[in-house]
């Protein structure tokens, strides 16, 4: 049962991604991905259960990795690409109860979603501050030649 010591708080700005944002997410997961789908094949101590449990993570990875990155619903992958590390932590954390040799370090999640942590919030700040600008800037310089 969650307390309220564990509840997480969303973000105070929204988050703006880019695809690019969304394919480098996916290229720094999917190498952890591959070494886990070996170590998951090679571990004899693994019961079955498990072994169908990470096929089906590791299918549905592949499915979101290999989807194109669009700016249509950016934003949403890269939801999507932050659960799929966050679950990836979980079950490094799992297969090592029993007992199966890991090719990669354990994964950190590059965000807990609380605006105060890691040293990248204040980038996303600033990104969006400088995309805000640069709009606004289109805008009136748009007014200024239609007058």
């Amino acid at each position: 049962m969650r307390t309220a010591h564990d509840m997480t708080v969303g973000r105070v700005l929204p988050k703006f991604v880019v695809p690019d944002d969304v394919r480098d997410l996916k290229n720094r997961i999917d190498p952890f991905v591959r070494a886990l789908d070996h170590s998951v094949a090679t571990c004899a101590t693994m019961p079955e259960g498990a072994h169908m449990g990470w096929d089906g993570f590791s299918k549905a990875w592949r499915s979101y990795f290999d989807e194109e990155d669009s700016w249509w619903h950016t934003a949403a992958q890269m939801d999507q690409g932050e659960a799929y590390e966050r679950d990836l932590a979980h079950w490094q954390d799992w297969i090592t109860h029993f007992k199966c040799e890991q090719g990669t370090p354990p994964i950190t999640p590059s965000t807990t979603g609380d605006p105060g942590s890691g040293g990248d919030h204040w980038q996303g700040t600033i990104r969006t501050v400088a995309i805000a600008g640069v709009v606004i800037a289109g805008v009136v310089a748009l007014r200024t030649v239609l007058k």
